[in-house]
């Protein structure tokens, strides 16, 4: 048996980092009017932040179908056998289903799972797979300890912005201006209780207050007696995003809270001023440091 894990950019990873990781990446793609990007390969956090503060209004899809059939391709002659598949939610994106459907015609066994969530969540998971991978653990053993993990994990997205959330069809055009006008702020729920969708959980009428919602609710799902890895999305929102992590950092005193910037292929439907935070139980043997992620 050879073993390979495989992520998309809703990781936050980017195709050099992946491979320096020694897992498989595909790029989700997103589009800003008639130019496509490949996230994570010529599209980068801060390029998409340009575009954004344009006032462009990306929109997003799965990666292209060619470079799935030519990573597969490429597998097969390697002499992979089995592949653990970790993408973005299947509420958010077909990428699982499709992958599955091209590893099956390469004679390529698949052991995933619906992750129920994207993000920071993702990448933690990815290279939770890899480093369990690395220690031997049989593929099935390892999808069922991220399984367990992802069962006590959620996110909330606060929004400053709705604007971009009804290009993407998220939101309707006219529920987007009627909340502009009455400066509400969605406080948005991604995780298994909402099937990997974003549904609003809680509509506020100041930012702040919304962020304060968003972490009053981490907080609500943690556990006692387990240990946990707690995240803050920066989605251009500086302040925002730093008041998030001491509010975060009081729930769980002594537990290191990550801040990442709001990944490209998700702030492209949040837009600029976006905050979230994300939580999940720890994985054991596995150890996470985005500082110590290669370029």
């Amino acid at each position: 048996m050879k073993v390979k894990v495989i992520t998309d950019s809703g990781s936050g990873l980017t195709q050099k980092q992946a491979e320096s990781l020694g897992i498989e990446f595909l790029p989700l793609q997103v589009l800003v009017d008639e130019t496509q990007y490949l996230d994570g390969v010529d599209l980068t956090c801060e390029k998409l932040y340009e575009l954004l503060d344009e006032g462009k209004m990306p929109t997003t899809s799965q990666p292209p179908l060619l470079l799935e059939e030519e990573l597969f391709e490429r597998l097969k002659s390697e002499g992979v056998t089995d592949v653990i598949v970790i993408n973005l939610s299947n509420g958010l994106s077909s990428t699982n289903q499709i992958i599955q459907a091209t590893a099956k015609r390469f004679d390529i066994v698949v052991h995933t799972l619906d992750i129920y969530t994207t993000l920071a969540v993702q990448q933690y998971l990815v290279i939770a797979a890899q480093q369990l991978l690395e220690q031997g653990r049989d593929p099935e053993a390892i999808v069922d300890a991220l399984r367990k993990s992802v069962d006590g994990s959620a996110g909330y997205l606060m929004v400053d912005n709705l604007d971009h959330l009804a290009a993407g069809g998220r939101l309707t055009p006219l529920a987007a201006k009627l909340g502009g006008m009455l400066k509400i702020k969605p406080v948005l729920r991604v995780s298994k209780d909402t099937q990997g969708k974003v549904d609003s959980f809680e509509k506020v009428r100041t930012f702040h207050k919304a962020v304060s919602r968003g972490v009053e609710q981490v907080a609500k799902g943690l556990v006692d007696g387990v240990d946990y890895e707690l995240f803050v999305l920066n989605g251009n929102a500086d302040t925002s995003a730093e008041a998030a992590r001491e509010m975060m950092a009081a729930l769980r005193p002594g537990t290191k809270v990550h801040v990442l910037n709001m990944f490209p292929v998700i702030a492209a439907h949040t837009g600029l001023g976006s905050v979230g935070v994300q939580y999940i139980p720890k994985i054991e043997g596995v150890e996470y440091d985005e500082t110590r992620i290669c370029d």
